[in-house]
């Protein structure tokens, strides 16, 4: 199940799974909306506090990626294009990264698919079976 952790000082979100896991997100990120519970994490250090879900909305423009109004989830919304754009990063990341590496989504003017003021977000990759070649 993914993991979704929060450190609100800093509005950055990391959101971790296992390659097959970031793959089906990929695909669930194309879809446009819905919503999927996320695995507890006892302690989430570095970040402040574990997410139990994630939500997705279509949206016009580009994506914004933010905490829900009440704190308890990530949300993630946008357009059909952009959406996809996200997927095709999130997928290349889950087909080419090993244990442990990261990929930072960060928020700089003229960005392809992602909002102004959209919190940073890192995919992270959990143990899973090895790449394949």
């Amino acid at each position: 199940m993914l993991k979704v952790l929060r450190e609100d000082s800093t509005r950055e979100t990391e959101l971790s799974g296992t390659r097959s896991e970031l793959l089906a997100l990929g695909q669930w990120l194309r879809s446009g909306q819905g919503e999927m519970s996320a695995a507890t994490v006892a302690n989430p250090y570095p970040y402040g506090r574990s997410l139990p879900r994630i939500g997705l909305r279509r949206a016009d423009g580009k994506v914004r990626i933010a905490p829900s109004g009440d704190g308890e989830s990530l949300e993630i919304q946008g357009g059909a294009q952009a959406l996809a754009l996200l997927a095709d990063n999130v997928e290349g990341f889950a087909l080419e990264a090993d244990q442990d590496d990261h990929l930072h989504v960060d928020y700089f003017p003229d960005h392809d698919y992602l909002a102004d003021g959209s919190d940073s977000l890192v995919i992270g990759m959990d143990a899973d079976a090895p790449r394949s070649s």
